[in-house]
């Protein structure tokens, strides 16, 4: 016997992830109550807030890599006036 999948849209797993999201209810309780796995639910919520924490982090990092490279520029600047 095949295995088979149900597709859902968009629209529906937005849906899905808000009530965990937003209203805060249990994965396990908003799986059974609209049919779908855990798995599948714990998934969607997962991309859902990964995206957005991961631009985030890369913000932070670029942030802070400019901030070390006006350091060394500053430093380099100030070793140039000297040797003049």
């Amino acid at each position: 016997m095949g295995k088979t999948s149900n597709r859902y849209d968009d629209e529906f797993k937005a849906h899905a992830v808000s009530l965990v999201v937003d209203k805060g209810r249990p994965i396990s309780a908003v799986a059974a109550d609209l049919g779908v796995s855990q798995p599948a639910l714990r998934r969607w919520v997962k991309l859902s807030t990964e995206p957005e924490d991961s631009v985030d982090k890369r913000i932070a990092e670029l942030e802070a890599e400019n901030k070390a490279l006006k350091k060394d520029l500053s430093d380099a600047k100030d070793t140039v006036e000297v040797l003049k």
